[in-house]
C-alpha cells in the first residue's frame, strides 16, 4: 500500500512539475521524505488546516521553522493546496503582529517568542503568490499582512519597534531571547542580541518590498510600503563594517555596536530584496565564505 502510495505521490508530481520529470532518485526521494514534516492541524476556523514539525521526534511546529521550510516542502514539491492552508492556519494566530514561534496546542496559550517569524510569514506569502498568482488568497490575508507591518511600526512585545531615525527594527529585552540564535540556560540569554540584529532588518527591507508589490497587485496604495523601504535601506548602510569587512552583526547594543562575525548577515544579500550594492554583497558573501564555511555548511 506504501508503495503504491509513493509512486502515485511522485506521478502526480512529474505531471505538475515538468523539470520534475528527468529528476535522479535521490530527488525523488527527498520529494517523498518531505511528507513526512506536515500533518494535519484543523481548526474551527480552518477545518482542514495543515502545519509543520519543526524536527522529530521531540518537536512540535514552531513558526519561524514552518514559515522557512514551507516553500521547499510545498512549492517546490507542487503542493501549492498544502502550502495555501498551512499559510490559512498561522493566520488565524497572528497577534499584535507577531507570528507565534511555538504553535498551541488544544487549550495553551501561544508563545510569541520571535522576532523574526511573523517576516518569515510575509516571505512565505510571497513564494506562494509568484508560484500560484493566487490573489484571491493574497487579498484575503492581506489585512493580517498589513497589520503586522503597522504593529512592527509602531511597537510590540519584547521591545520590537521601527527607529524613525534609520529605519531600523530595534528587538530584544533583558533576558528573553527572541532571534533564532535562542539558547538559554536558566536564566542566562547565551546570545542576547539585543538591539537591530543584521538579519532581522533584511528581513524588514525585503518584507516591506513584499507588501509593495502585493499592494501593487491588489490594485491598493504602495507608497507607505516604498517609503519605510527606502528609509529603511538608507539605514540598513549603518550595518557595513568598513573596518573590519562584511556586516555588523547588531546595532545598538547595550554595549554598542557588535561586530562578531556571524552567518546572520548572508541573509541581507540572499533574500529576494537585497538592501546592499552589489560590490557589499560580495563582501558578504567572501568574508562568510572564509570565515565560517565549513563541511557542514556555516
Amino acid at each position: 500500500r506504501f508503495v503504491a502510495r509513493d509512486a502515485g505521490r511522485l506521478r502526480r508530481v512529474k505531471a505538475d512539475l515538468p523539470e520534475m520529470r528527468a529528476a535522479p532518485p535521490w530527488i525523488d526521494q527527498v520529494v517523498l521524505t518531505a511528507d513526512s514534516f506536515i500533518f494535519a492541524r484543523p481548526l474551527p476556523e480552518v477545518p482542514d488546516g495543515e502545519s509543520v514539525i519543526a524536527g522529530y521526534p521531540w518537536f512540535g511546529d514552531w513558526g519561524r521553522d514552518t514559515m522557512i521550510a514551507l516553500p521547499g516542502l510545498t512549492l517546490a514539491t507542487g503542493r501549492y493546496e498544502t502550502c495555501s492552508r498551512v499559510l490559512r492556519t498561522f493566520a488565524r494566530f497572528v497577534d499584535r503582529g507577531m507570528l507565534p514561534n511555538v504553535f498551541p496546542g488544544a487549550g495553551e496559550t501561544p508563545d510569541y517568542n520571535s522576532v523574526d517569524a511573523a517576516l518569515w510569514y510575509i516571505e512565505a506569502w510571497r513564494a506562494y503568490v509568484e508560484t500560484t498568482g493566487d490573489r484571491n488568497a493574497l487579498a484575503a490575508a492581506f489585512p493580517v499582512l498589513a497589520g503586522i507591518i503597522d504593529w512592527h511600526v509602531k511597537g510590540t512585545r519584547y521591545g520590537i519597534a521601527l527607529d524613525s531615525q534609520d529605519g531600523l527594527l530595534h528587538a530584544g529585552e533583558r533576558g528573553v531571547q527572541i532571534t533564532w540564535m535562542d539558547a538559554k540556560i536558566g536564566d542566562w540569554v547565551v546570545t542576547p542580541r539585543i538591539g537591530k540584529p543584521v538579519e532581522i532588518n533584511a528581513l524588514w527591507f525585503n518584507g516591506l518590498l513584499v507588501m509593495a508589490e502585493f499592494a501593487r497587485l491588489l490594485e491598493l496604495p504602495d507608497g507607505r510600503y516604498r517609503q519605510l523601504a527606502q528609509q529603511a535601506r538608507e539605514g540598513f548602510q549603518r550595518f557595513i563594517n568598513t573596518a573590519g569587512g562584511g556586516l555588523y552583526d547588531v546595532l545598538d547594543g547595550p554595549q554598542g555596536n557588535d561586530a562578531t562575525v556571524r552567518p546572520n548577515q548572508i541573509f541581507a544579500v540572499s533574500l529576494p530584496h537585497s538592501p546592499l550594492d552589489a560590490p557589499v554583497q560580495a563582501d558578504v558573501v567572501s568574508l562568510v565564505g572564509r570565515e565560517l564555511l565549513s563541511s557542514c555548511g556555516l
